[in-house]
């Protein structure tokens, strides 16, 4: 069974950090998108299927939008080439996909997702309605089915990778071992071919060189962010992210790259 409900716990809390306007920093944020409330706007889910939903089975979804009046969302702006973004992980941050829901007119949305296993995931859902910027809504639901056991999150032991034949190293300034809540931060992916070791040319990705979706293990701070235009370059594969972590902990990152037509998705625990 799909239970459908709102957020439980801990309210979910967006970061908004007042970009700067001169400088080096301004330069850097350009491109960035500073996540912002969810504006008081709402996204209701049902179910399409009458049949209940389990785990491994394609389950059909509707995203109903409405305005902080609770009337149907008419007109939504397109971001980065897309009228919707949605993130759905795993409670316990294990499982991570990025999908784009289609838009039905009305303020609907309809999307097909297959979760890996039962249990609890959130559902990140981010749009520009009515003209008035980048909205998050965030909403846990609870697929049914075996549920498996809880991974507690830990730092990676390594900021290299190898995903599909692709050798990802993660570095960042200051060094990863020294990031801290509250200041700037710059993540670095670079990505060379595996068996070669030669650089790889990466294609655009959802307008841009690359997406970065970050949350804390607790998944009540979460951040997305793009790569800095001049300074990621697919020819030299070297993405570039600047972003704020608001508070100490465990922060999962998913880097995720187009690389011959296909998205390439690499995860990283670090620690702030």
């Amino acid at each position: 069974m799909l239970l459908l409900g709102g957020c439980s716990g801990k309210p979910l809390r967006n970061v908004e950090i007042d970009p700067p306007t001169r400088g080096l920093l301004h330069y850097l944020q350009q491109d960035q998108m500073t996540n912002v409330s969810d504006r008081g706007y709402k996204v209701i889910v049902a179910e399409e299927e009458e049949k209940s939903a389990q785990s491994g089975r394609e389950i059909g979804l509707e995203l109903q939008v409405l305005d902080p009046s609770g009337v149907p969302v008419e007109r939504f702006t397109e971001d980065m080439t897309k009228l919707m973004h949605l993130i759905v992980v795993s409670a316990d941050l294990s499982t991570f996909s990025h999908v784009h829901p289609v838009h039905e007119g009305q303020g609907k949305f309809k999307v097909k997702l297959s979760f890996p296993h039962g249990g609890r995931f959130l559902l990140i859902s981010e749009f520009m309605p009515d003209d008035v910027g980048l909205t998050v809504y965030k909403k846990w639901i609870t697929v049914g089915g075996e549920e498996p056991a809880s991974e507690k999150l830990t730092v990676s032991e390594s900021m290299q990778t190898v995903v599909a034949g692709v050798e990802v190293t993660l570095t960042a300034m200051p060094d990863v071992q020294e990031i801290k809540a509250g200041e700037m931060a710059m993540l670095n992916f670079t990505l060379k071919d595996a068996a070669t070791g030669k650089p790889i040319k990466l294609e655009p990705f959802l307008g841009t060189a690359g997406h970065c979706v970050i949350l804390d293990e607790s998944a009540t701070q979460y951040l997305h962010v793009h790569a800095v235009s001049g300074m990621s370059s697919g020819s030299s594969s070297s993405v570039m992210f600047h972003t704020q972590f608001p508070k100490a902990g465990l922060y999962k990152l998913w880097g995720q790259f187009q690389y011959q037509g296909k998205v390439l998705v690499v995860p990283f625990v670090i620690k702030v």
